[in-house]
């Protein structure tokens, strides 16, 4: 199996980013309440997803987008500023809907309170330059996992207040941004098809198939993934040895059963809500995109 190259998937851009807006409309419908109760919820959430982004990209050193390669990384985050801002206008607006002002303190705390987990998060993956196997999927929950677990707890929330539903809710959103996180990874990882970019290190030795063959591998194999991963700036045969070895040392296996677990998980939490059929036909249509 040689996923590190075969992955043709793209995770990048609005479309990308939009698929995911459905979750909170689709939770609350399938909680028992109505598509346009969580408008605000919504928008707040996909404004605070691309503030979220933004700033990711700028801390891990991504190439920018064209819109901000003139003016700068200041310009990026000011405009991220200016998105998390927006995001909380959205969600003030909760309390003069109807359907949504009994909740709408509550949720707005849940997510302030979830971004502070994710802020911690990515904090603490700048520190951790080489991540253990451990670290990576601490870091995966509180940044991805908690952010999706909070879409889809949050539009349960409009139409329930049963603490199960609302806890399978989150579970399926949880594991749901996990896989995301992971699918980000191996789009990663296709950067090993040509000579990386100094810029791109980071983001292909924090990826999960590299953290995982760190860890390991035996420590002459180890070593010399270090060797390519640190030449392979300056070298188009340090990147093929590099995936040889990550294939050999069976990452692409490990990260496909990774993968299976959490579309697993994500399955087992729907049958503990039991949707109607046809808004659960649409949530795992999601997990098998992934």
């Amino acid at each position: 199996m040689r996923l590190a190259l075969n992955y043709q998937g793209d995770t990048s851009g609005t479309e990308y980013l939009s698929r995911w807006s459905v979750l909170p409309g689709l939770c609350c419908q399938a909680a028992g309440g109505e598509l346009e109760w969580a408008e605000d919820l919504t928008l707040g959430w996909l404004l605070f997803y691309v503030a979220a982004d933004l700033m990711d990209s700028i801390q891990d050193g991504d190439e920018p987008d064209a819109w901000w390669v003139e003016q700068g990384a200041g310009a990026a985050l000011a405009a991220a500023s200016g998105l998390y801002f927006s995001g909380s206008i959205a969600l003030a607006r909760m309390h003069y809907r109807v359907e949504a002002k009994h909740v709408a303190a509550e949720i707005a705390h849940q997510f302030y309170d979830t971004l502070l987990v994710m802020t911690s998060g990515q904090y603490n993956d700048l520190l951790q330059q080489k991540p253990t196997l451990d670290q990576y999927w601490q870091h995966a929950a509180s940044k991805s996992g908690t952010f999706f677990g909070l879409a889809c707890w949050a539009g349960a929330r409009l139409s329930t207040s049963e603490v199960q539903l609302l806890q399978a809710y989150r579970d399926y959103g949880s594991h749901l941004g996990v896989l995301i996180q992971v699918m980000d990874d191996l789009d990663d990882i296709r950067l090993l098809r040509e000579r990386l970019h100094p810029s791109q290190v980071g983001k292909v030795t924090r990826s999960l198939p590299v953290v995982y063959a760190l860890e390991v591998s035996p420590s002459e194999l180890s070593a010399r993934l270090q060797v390519c991963l640190d030449t392979a700036t300056q070298s188009q045969d340090a990147v093929t040895e590099l995936v040889n070895l990550l294939d050999q040392c069976g990452a692409a296996r490990y990260v496909q059963l990774e993968l299976e677990k959490h579309r697993a998980c994500c399955l087992s939490a729907l049958d503990q809500v039991s949707p109607p059929i046809e808004l659960k036909e649409k949530l795992v249509a999601l997990v098998h995109e992934m």
